[in-house]
């Protein structure tokens, strides 16, 4: 959220863009509809219906693509180079 309140005013009229398989996906999506900010949320097709009712549910617009999380990174950030997105937001987490 604090990021995403942090960007500049044009950064929000374009946009973000993230890939996750759940979780970052559900915070981005709830934090970009409190900011009133356009997300783009890329997600594995096989991502549990549970999050991806949450994302759905928190106003995120949502793209199911890839076999993994791997392949849905990679998609967004393309996604990101191709489109005005401002920033392309990317959770990684060093637990193994």
């Amino acid at each position: 959220y604090a990021m995403m309140a942090g960007l500049t005013d044009e950064q929000k009229a374009r946009g973000v863009i993230t890939a996750s398989a759940g979780n970052h996906a559900q915070g981005v999506a709830f934090s970009s509809a409190r900011l009133g900010l356009k997300a783009l949320i890329v997600m594995p097709v096989a991502t549990a219906d549970i999050k991806v009712d949450a994302v759905r549910g928190f106003g995120g617009e949502l793209l199911l693509h890839g076999a993994n999380f791997d392949v849905a990174k990679a998609k967004a950030l393309e996604l990101s180079q191709q489109q005005v997105f401002s920033s392309c937001l990317l959770y990684t987490s060093d637990a193994a």
